[in-house]
Formats: structure tokens, sequence, C-alpha cells
């Protein structure tokens, strides 16, 4: 049964409408980054119960229906930019034996996402209170941001390990008591 394709979909279905969902409590102002990530989160459960394939199509369904019916425009924006693939190709950057190089991959790729996902808020939906509330704190406050975005990036890599753990040791198994 769990290989059936009506398996696969229902599943699929299940943890897109939980990422959707998720992603409407990212209009708590505190939640606005923690959200994304646990709905990203959420997404990779496909990949450890299906395949990466089934995972990256649940990302792109969630994508479509956050950026359509959720209202928070920045969480939207770093859920499609990074969090929503980003445990997804995790496992491939770790395939990068030599620590350094793997290391600045995530750096590149992060950094990368939270600066065109920062540009597009400002930019394109025209969300320039990011900027305003940074202002208070003196002319180098996206620059210290900016540094603590990267300091909590690794703090969330680091636990995405520890994640995966227990979603293959409790998750997964009861999971798939359910489905037998």
């Amino acid at each position: 049964m769990k290989n059936s394709s009506a398996f696969k979909i229902a599943y699929c279905g299940i943890v897109c409408a939980m990422s959707t969902l998720i992603m409407f409590t990212s209009v708590i102002p505190a939640m606005t980054y923690i959200m994304p990530a646990l709905a990203g989160i959420i997404i990779w459960s496909v990949s450890g119960q299906i395949n990466r394939g089934w995972a990256f199509l649940t990302f792109a369904a969630s994508a479509f229906l956050v950026l359509f019916l959720t209202p928070e425009m920045e969480a939207k924006t770093y859920f499609i930019m990074f969090f929503g693939y980003y445990p997804l190709i995790r496992a491939t950057l770790h395939k990068i034996s030599f620590i350094p190089a793997q290391i600045l991959a995530k750096l590149i790729l992060f950094n990368a996402a939270a600066v065109s996902g920062y540009q597009i808020v400002i930019h394109i939906f025209g969300i320039t209170d990011v900027l305003n509330d940074l202002s208070e704190f003196g002319e180098n406050a996206v620059y210290v941001f900016w540094a603590f975005g990267n300091v909590a990036f690794f703090a969330y890599d680091f636990a995405l390990k520890y994640v995966f753990y227990a979603f293959d040791a409790w998750i997964k198994p009861a999971i798939n008591k359910k489905i037998k």
C-alpha cells in the first residue's frame, strides 16, 4: 500500500495542506522566519517517506498555494526562495566531501536566496517597512541582521540533522505501522 500511487498522492496532499496551513501562521510577527523553515521540514518528510521527486512536486504545489493564499509577503518569499526546498537539497550538499567547500556552497546558496528574497520583498512587493524597522538600529543594522541570519542558518542546518534522525527513528515507523 505504501508504494501505491494513491498513498503517494494522499501523503503529498496532506503534507501540502499542512505546509500551507503552517504558512498562514506566519502573520504572527515572530513567526515570519520560523514558519517557512518548519513548512520546509514538513515537505522534506515526503523525501523521507517516498522520494525526492515527489518531495519537489509537493514543494512546487505548496509554493503555488502559499504564493496565492497566504497573506505574509515576506514569509512566503523566504519559503519559496529558500526554506521550502533547502531540506530537500541538503543531502546533495552533504555529498561534497571537502567540508570547507560544503560550508561555502551552503553559504552561497543561503546568502543568494536571502539577498534575492530581500530584494523581491522590497522592490517587487514594495514592502519597505523592513528597511524602516532596521533603520532604528543605525546604518549598519542591515549587515548585523544579515550576520545574525547566517548564524541562524547554521543553527537551522545543524538542527535539521536531528530532525531528520527523529523522523527516521520515530515518525516514519509510526506512519508505516498505520498504513500496513
